[in-house]
């Protein structure tokens, strides 16, 4: 069977979904969409916060419905790598990755992030607690919003094809593990969902 030549990452929050999209991308040559574009782009314009979308979009889903509308449309192209929560829901016959990493990790990531961030632009970051509060926030909101619209859960990692650790990896084993097993998937007749982690005692430099 010939497959849809569509790569689809999600996971968890700071888990390095941007970064492995574009490294992939580079690595085939394939054109990256982003459904967290298409979602600052309509803040955009209509001058709206990501807070205040955010909010909104707990009892109003006209903007979820047109993110999905562009996500839906992406299912006509070839040769690209979509970063994006429901990526693989929308384009279930792409080669579906998802980025695990545990939440005190992933607040670490996003709260070194927000401190660099601060210092470019000389505001004050949050604080880690306030970070990590914010990142429990996004996942349980998320799930319950998600469940509620579509009954699936972006968190549940069996609607993957692989499933990748990024705990201990770096951005660049990451993106590499993906193009590996991504090129077995395309000559494949069955699969099975493959999991990559790097095995305790060994780490490759963490830079993300």
């Amino acid at each position: 069977m010939k497959k849809k030549h569509i790569i689809t990452i999600s996971g968890k929050p700071g888990s390095g979904k941007s970064s492995t999209a574009d490294k992939v991308a580079e690595l085939l040559s394939y054109t990256r969409h982003s459904s967290g574009e298409m979602v600052r782009t309509l803040l955009r314009k209509k001058g709206m916060t990501l807070e205040e979308y955010n909010a909104q979009a707990q009892d109003d889903h006209d903007l979820d419905a047109l993110v999905d509308s562009k996500l839906r449309a992406l299912r006509d192209l070839n040769d690209i790598v979509v970063d994006s929560r429901l990526g693989f829901y929308w384009i279930p016959e792409s080669f579906k990755v998802y980025l695990d990493l545990d939440l005190s990790l992933a607040t670490a990531r996003i709260y070194k992030d927000t401190v660099t961030n601060s210092r470019r632009s000389g505001e004050g970051a949050a604080t880690l607690d306030v970070v990590a509060k914010m990142v429990e926030k996004r996942v349980r909101d998320e799930r319950s919003r998600f469940t509620a619209l579509y009954n699936v859960d972006p968190y549940n990692t069996s609607h993957f094809d692989l499933v990748i650790d990024t705990s201990r990896h770096s951005p660049q084993t990451v993106a590499l593990t993906v193009f590996d097993t991504y090129k077995q998937w395309l000559e494949s007749d069955t699969w099975k969902q493959v999991q990559s982690g790097v095995p305790m005692g060994f780490s490759f430099k963490n830079e993300y």
